[in-house]
């Protein structure tokens, strides 16, 4: 991402324009192959060394901020060795104690008696003395890996980055898009879920169920999404915006897309538009390399532990009959000889709570649903949550509490209890 003062943007008539970079412009290319050289870890260089080198090149730039942001982005794809095993700031205090005693009082000495008193006093820092007492410093971390990335890359990747960094500043996301092919538009469900987004949800030209009614349905090719930004809740904003921002990139994989929110940046409400038409290239490819590790482990763990019950792939779209669809987060099936039930499951999170009212409303009306949720206890505790989900009957059957993320015992437990 690129801090507040990197973001390159435009206003016109109350309306922000990112200037997005020409990523096909030869001198840009340039700038972006050196940068990619410079932090490579065959290069053997400390972090401080790196920064000498690249300086001279940003500064004189004339596109000055283009190139700090480039460098921000390389940057954040390093994995620098910081030093922990060692107290260097303790090991500091004492030889600058021993320093000034020393000095206060001597009135003349050479350097070797003053280097022989300071290493005396201080014999379990000789090492360090002899090397480097700042070696804990940021300059002097060493490069140990980045993930790797060519300069056209760099460049796509700016342009993205432009548009999730004013995201941090966003209220209300509104999308329309489209994707032809089912399993496109399930893989954006998943990343939405994945971030933890709110989001509201309904088919653009389906023909819906009777008003109470639901069915499971295949994905639509046209979609209208509605999502909270982090300028919209009370807390938690920095990790929602930054969850938020992650999930952009998913929407520039559609082939066809538009975008509108407000950014409340500088004390000013701007609008902000986009479509497939700016040409964004998202550098989502392998959808694994994006699950976080909670859900990996979850999915890891549930395969050891439960032999009755299967994690499967293809969840499906409930259409509820108001206009609007739920895509649960995961699916289970039981075996017994061949599998004879599905139940899905939805998750809502501390940032859930408008959801999870309309949910335990519907799911009271609509029991035989086959799904069963999970809520935060974060959210829980709300009292205005907490009253609600206590009179509710589909609540005390068909849900659980969990912390941060549901652990395999109690949804085994929950879903044996449907049988």
């Amino acid at each position: 991402m690129l801090t507040k003062d990197l973001i390159r943007f435009r206003t016109i008539n109350e309306h922000v324009k990112p200037q997005f970079i020409d990523t096909e412009n030869p001198d840009l290319l340039e700038l972006a192959k050196q940068l990619v050289s410079f932090y490579d870890p065959k290069n053997n260089l400390l972090r401080g060394e790196i920064d000498e080198a690249v300086m001279p090149i940003i500064k004189a730039r004339k596109d000055f901020k283009i190139a700090q942001g480039l460098n921000k982005l390389m940057l954040d794809r390093c994995v620098f060795s910081g030093e922990t095993e060692n107290d260097y700031p303790g090991f500091r205090r004492n030889i600058f104690n021993s320093s000034a005693n020393f000095l206060k009082s001597q009135d003349a000495f050479s350097y070797d008696d003053y280097r022989e008193k300071i290493i005396s006093e201080n014999i379990a820092s000789k090492d360090l003395i002899e090397k480097n007492i700042y070696a804990d410093l940021p300059e002097n971390e060493k490069l140990i890996s980045v993930k790797s990335i060519f300069a056209k890359e760099l460049l796509d990747r700016y342009n993205c980055a432009l548009v999730q960094s004013l995201l941090f500043y966003s209220g209300k996301l509104t999308l329309e898009f489209e994707e032809p092919d089912p399993a496109g538009m399930r893989r954006l469900f998943k990343y939405l879920k994945f971030f933890r987004l709110l989001a509201s949800v309904s088919a653009i030209g389906d023909n819906h169920t009777k008003s109470g009614q639901y069915r499971e349905i295949e994905a639509p090719a046209k979609i209208k999404m509605e999502i909270d930004g982090p300028a919209s809740l009370f807390e938690n904003t920095q990790k929602y915006g930054l969850q938020l921002a992650s999930f952009f990139p998913a929407i520039c994989l559609l082939p066809k897309w538009e975008m509108e929110t407000e950014i409340r940046l500088d004390k000013k409400e701007l609008k902000l538009k986009l479509s497939q038409k700016s040409k964004l290239v998202s550098h989502y490819r392998n959808f694994s390399a994006y699950v976080p590790e909670e859900i990996s482990m979850f999915h890891k763990l549930f395969k050891q532990k439960v032999t009755d019950w299967e994690i499967v792939g293809h969840t499906p779209f409930f259409d509820t009959g108001h206009g609007e669809l739920i895509f649960p987060d995961l699916s289970f099936q039981n075996r017994d000889g061949v599998f004879s039930k599905t139940i899905h499951l939805e998750l809502f999170h501390r940032w859930h709570s408008f959801q999870l009212l309309k949910r335990l409303e519907y799911c009271d009306k609509n029991p035989d649903i086959p799904m069963i949720i999970g809520i935060d206890r974060s959210l829980y505790k709300r009292p205005e949550i907490q009253s609600r989900a206590d009179a509710s009957p589909f609540f005390k059957e068909k849900s659980f509490l969990f912390n941060d993320f549901p652990g395999v015992e109690k949804v085994k437990k929950l879903l044996d209890s449907q049988l």
